[in-house]
């Protein structure tokens, strides 16, 4: 009995002593709280609960002066729950000492958000969308494959998510932990809607307000010759891109010539971007879904080009529902397929293009009717998983244009892209591309007859391999990092149908090889900094044909040369209120590769392309630009200086031959140039009147030792004065009225003077290089648009546009080239050829 009550005993007093610690342990904190209370006051709040709970908070009142809670609905809730949700999101802590409950600072959590912007319809990634949080003022814009990242701090934020065309978005979010969050926007279908701005209109992005940023929406509101849209006309309506002549696809930029500008087509090289000799580009508007021109600050990851930089993406293909789209002008025809491989995870499209100069005749001067070119774009991508996607897409082109002597010029391009997207975590992001590419050109040769008659072929071939690396380390510090290495082969020039090849300039093959980083700093509220290095590396195989061992052999060498150089970059951003900014930019950009042609016509088949070698230099430029950017409400204005040094340039001497000269390299002779000018603009973005007015003055001058007897002459694409206009009223939501006028001083060209007779044949003497100029140059068209849209069976609908407008609207005869006459060389026995004049269209285009 004794042992059993001692058990007891013992059991009781532990029990006993365990409730008594329990009652110890259990304090204020654990007091179960019933409050209900729209949002107010935090400090209204806390006194609330004083009252309720008979505790006592102690803090300082300047820490909660200006904080408001949420609304609040607890019943019976602990008070440590009900305090941790109602100061979540203010950096704000509560802790127990004694009998007071002290409110103080948090050491801050930060959390990382991270996805992709899409298009809502179609599943497409966005490019250059602007992700943001308004109340901490720190946003960042999508990549070239539509992912962000922000690393913010925990709570609960507004975020804002826009895209040019597309409606705002706001979505509100709770950071507690890493949030994966992808995001779709949808299509403004009110186009004469007015937008309201934000009062951070100015995008976070340094990169993008130095870009030029063009969407579909941009693209397909813009029709040019023919009802044709098209993306290398729609660039050269932009300020500070230039063209020589009507219907040329060259573009000359900052002071740069059309081969110092590196085109990018889902990351592989377009050598050559035009159909017609320019009259259109390579690039169907079907599928196109991002433009962007970097001509000001290049980042560190593309190099090879002195001038800019044009990077043009295919669209994805739908991957919700099938769609066909296509249209009709007097140019060409076009026809385009999409839909899901596999819905919300793949997606495909096809797309053809063929011109119609041989169905209605038309005839451009330059090449007769029944010339034609067609092209094919086919992308496809496949979501493997979250982290990782896959696209594959492949363009294929060519010309065949014939000449009223039945001589052709056939060339094309093609090009393939396998691209891997992996996603590391919220803040590391890879692509990683292989990239083929192709351009070919092959020119018959003048003949007696046509049995004679034989061809030139040029021809170059890139193998790529590519990596790029994004480290989200936070909003206000971005690192972009990776390499590339291309394989070139070269073939300036040889004759087809001969097996001798004596005549053949030498082949070449080269590696050129690139490591970057590239940062983005946010220094202070008022100050960005953006920088670079790229380390290029270009090692040339030149082959020798000409060469000649001791007994008298022919005999083939080869001769390598080997370049390494640094490419320092800088982009300084100052930004003194909300909707301005002032930038400086510094490029050094090295190029390789030179494109040898004949600089007195606009309109050229002959493009060899010859690498830099153990003879020839490669190219460098040293460029510094100064630009003020101010947003009031829906107009922007905006202001460019720039000043750029080239070394190593190259030119032509005078009667150079490039066919069938293996010795043309000695024909170039190298020299330097300087560039300067200032461009000025102002848009109105919104309403139902939009328009741009833009003006630049921009010189270009090169000094070649051994031309021109040593003086300074202006480049050949010198076009001092351009002003251009471009004017857009929405009557209603489906009719539209445009107009675009330019006007620009003419063109520099070198007349002859006279001639010399050299055995039988007049040989010209010119006039110092460059002197003459063409006359001024100016054009308006208009047009107009109206949308269709009709129910069909089932859940389809027919959207159509009918377009019609006049180019050349009150028929100005623009000059295209001069035709001398072989008899005397005279100049005023020198004709101008010129361009077609007024010239009425009528376009159509749908999607089902």
């Amino acid at each position: 009995m004794t042992f059993f009550f001692r058990i007891f005993c013992i059991c009781f007093l532990f029990i006993a002593g365990t409730s008594i610690a329990f009652a110890q342990h259990k304090t204020i904190l654990d007091h179960q709280v019933s409050i209900r209370r729209p949002a107010d006051s935090l400090i209204k709040v806390l006194h609330l609960l004083e009252e309720k709970t008979k505790c006592s908070f102690a803090f300082d009142p300047d820490l909660l002066r200006n904080k408001r809670t949420a609304p609040l609905n607890f019943l019976q809730t602990p008070l440590s729950e009900v305090l941790s949700q109602l100061l979540f999101g203010t950096h704000l802590g509560f802790k127990l000492v004694g009998n007071d409950i002290v409110i103080s600072p948090l050491k801050e959590k930060k959390w990382t958000i991270s996805g992709h912007v899409r298009d809502q319809a179609s599943g497409e990634e966005l490019i250059g969308a602007t992700v943001y949080i308004p109340e901490i003022g720190q946003g960042v814009n999508t990549n070239q494959y539509g992912f962000y990242s922000l690393f913010i701090t925990e709570g609960i934020h507004k975020l804002m998510v826009s895209n040019t065309g597309f409606q705002t978005r706001e979505e509100n979010i709770r950071l507690d932990q890493d949030l994966s969050l992808n995001l779709e926007l949808t299509l403004k279908t009110n186009r004469l809607e007015e937008v309201e701005i934000q009062s951070n209109p100015v995008t976070p992005n340094p990169i993008l307000l130095n870009e030029l940023n063009l969407g579909p929406s941009q693209l397909n509101s813009s029709v040019y010759y023919a009802g044709e849209t098209d993306v290398v006309k729609k660039l050269q309506m932009q300020n500070g891109i230039k063209s020589l002549s009507e219907g040329s696809s060259g573009m000359f930029i900052r002071g740069g010539n059309s081969d110092q500008n590196l085109i990018l087509l889902d990351e592989a090289i377009v050598y050559n971007p035009s159909h017609l000799y320019g009259l259109v580009s390579v690039f169907n508007p079907d599928v196109v879904n991002n433009v962007q021109v970097y001509k000001d600050y290049i980042p560190a990851n593309f190099g090879g080009r002195l001038s800019a930089v044009v990077v043009n993406r295919m669209t994805e293909g739908n991957n919700k529902e099938y769609h066909l789209t296509g249209g009709l002008n007097f140019l060409a025809a076009r026809i385009a397929a999409e839909g899901p491989i596999v819905k919300d995870k793949g997606s495909f499209i096809f797309a053809f293009r063929r011109s119609l100069l041989d169905v209605f005749r038309s005839n451009f001067k330059l090449f007769n009717p029944n010339s034609v070119y067609y092209d094919i774009n086919a992308k496809a991508n496949y979501k493997l998983n979250q982290n990782n996607t896959i696209f594959y897409s492949i363009y294929a082109g060519k010309d065949r244009l014939l000449s009223e002597n039945a001589y052709t010029n056939n060339w094309g391009n093609l090009t393939s892209t396998f691209r891997w997207n992996h996603i590391f975590n919220s803040t590391i992001f890879q692509n990683v591309s292989l990239i083929y590419s192709n351009y070919n050109n092959v020119l018959d040769l003048n003949a007696d007859t046509l049995s004679q008659k034989t061809q030139w072929q040029t021809q170059v071939k890139d193998i790529t391999i590519k990596a790029d690396y994004t480290y989200y380390l936070n909003p206000q510090n971005q690192i972009k990092f990776g390499g590339s290495g291309i394989y070139h082969m070269f073939n300036p020039g040889q004759v087809k149908q001969s097996p001798n090849d004596e005549f053949n300039i030498p082949e070449d093959r080269s590696l050129e090889g690139a490591l970057y980083y590239s940062q983005n700093l946010n220094l202070s509220s008022d100050f960005e900094l953006d920088y670079g290095l790229r380390l290029s590396l270009f090692k040339n195989n030149e082959v020798r044909n000409n060469v000649f061992d001791s007994q008298g052999n022919r005999i083939k060498t080869k001769e390598v040369k080997l370049f390494v150089n640094p490419e320092p970059r800088i982009n300084l951003s100052y930004l003194p209120t909300a909707d301005q900014r002032y930038f400086f930019s510094y490029n050094r950009n090295y190029q390789y590769l030179q494109l040898i042609q004949n600089s007195t016509l606009a309109f050229s088949s002959l493009e060899p392309w010859i690498p830099a070698s153990k003879t020839i230099k490669p190219q460098h430029s040293d460029y510094f630009s100064l630009g003020y950017r101010y947003i009031p409400g829906p107009w922007i204005w905006s202001a460019n200086a720039y000043y750029k040094f080239m070394d190593h340039q190259l030119e032509l001497i005078d009667h150079a031959q490039i066919i069938k000269n293996p010795e043309v390299r000695k024909q170039l002779k190298s020299g330097t140039a300087r560039a300067y000018g200032l461009e000025l603009e102002l848009t109105k973005k919104e309403g139902q009147f939009s328009g741009t007015i833009a003006y630049s003055y921009s010189r270009v001058f090169r000094k070649i030792a051994e031309l021109n007897f040593g003086k300074e002459f202006v480049a050949n694409y010198d076009i001092p004065h351009e002003l251009k206009i471009t004017a857009k009223y929405d009557l209603n939501k489906r009719l539209s009225f445009q107009g675009f006028f330019i006007y620009s001083t003419g063109r520099p060209l070198t007349l002859p003077v006279g001639y010399y007779q050299h055995d039988g044949l007049n040989v010209p003497i010119f006039e110092d290089r460059n002197t003459s100029r063409f006359p001024v140059f100016h054009r308006m068209d208009v047009s107009a648009q109206y949308q269709f849209r009709t129910k069909m069976p089932g859940q389809r609908f027919l959207s159509s546009v009918l377009s019609v407008g006049i180019y050349n609207l009150y028929n100005r005869k623009n000059p295209l080239y001069y035709h001398l006459n072989s008899s005397s060389f005279e100049t005023k026995k020198s004709s101008i050829e010129y361009s077609l004049g007024f010239y009425p269209w009528i376009a159509y285009s749908f999607k089902i």
